[in-house]
């Protein structure tokens, strides 16, 4: 496993032999590796899967889905701010952090919507400083699609952080070239003004016809 770590008892004596023993049950996969992570979320609140370390596995590599998986820093977007009060020309780098959250949720919604759409895509989420993540990552926030099929060769998205261009961005690489924002998907926004709309109100006709009923 990438990244994997096996921390060797700091409570044993250090024997070579024994030191020479762990190695090789190390390489024959007889110990387990040590696993930072935050508990399992009991239940998913919200469109965006919430993925720790120990559901890593499951949520994102064994299944056969695409899964779209931003690796985000809680503290990045605050070291953002300051740091862009003296240097301006990175204000525009900072908009593109602080926006991504709302988007993120808008993106996730199209998909976990829609049951046909739920059943083929995951958009997730992982803190990576406080669970370990099989793949190296080097800024945040980074957002990678893991193919159904080739999660072995995770693709990073570096667009701009829009819902259409994450969309078309899943679309054009994953396996079931799903288009959230088609084969009638609807937006959050658009669901809700279907949802709020009035009653079509009764024709003239219908009207006359009760009225007659009542004579």
């Amino acid at each position: 496993t990438k990244n994997a770590k096996y921390p060797y008892d700091q409570t044993k004596k250090v024997d070579a032999k024994d030191i020479g023993k762990f190695i090789k049950d190390v390489l024959d996969g007889k110990v387990e590796p040590s696993l930072k992570s935050e508990p399992i979320p009991e239940t998913q609140e919200g469109p965006v899967t919430v993925v720790v370390g120990r559901n890593y596995q499951e949520v994102v590599i064994d299944n056969e889905k695409d899964v779209l998986v931003e690796f985000y820093a809680p503290g990045a977007d605050t070291a953002s701010r300051k740091f862009s009060t003296a240097h301006p020309p990175f204000v525009a780098s900072l908009t593109a952090i602080t926006s991504l959250a709302p988007k993120y949720e808008e993106l996730a919604a199209l998909f976990a919507d829609v049951p046909e759409l739920n059943e083929k895509v995951t958009v997730a989420k992982v803190d990576a400083t406080a669970n370990d993540v099989p793949d190296s990552i080097t800024g945040f926030p980074t957002i990678k699609l893991y193919p159904a099929g080739a999660k072995d060769s995770p693709i990073e998205y570096a667009g701009s952080r829009t819902v259409e261009d994450l969309v078309t961005f899943i679309k054009e690489n994953g396996k079931y070239q799903v288009d959230g924002l088609a084969d009638g998907a609807k937006t959050p926004e658009e669901r809700a003004e279907v949802t709020a709309a009035p009653k079509a109100t009764e024709s003239p006709a219908s009207e006359e016809k009760d009225s007659h009923d009542e004579l």
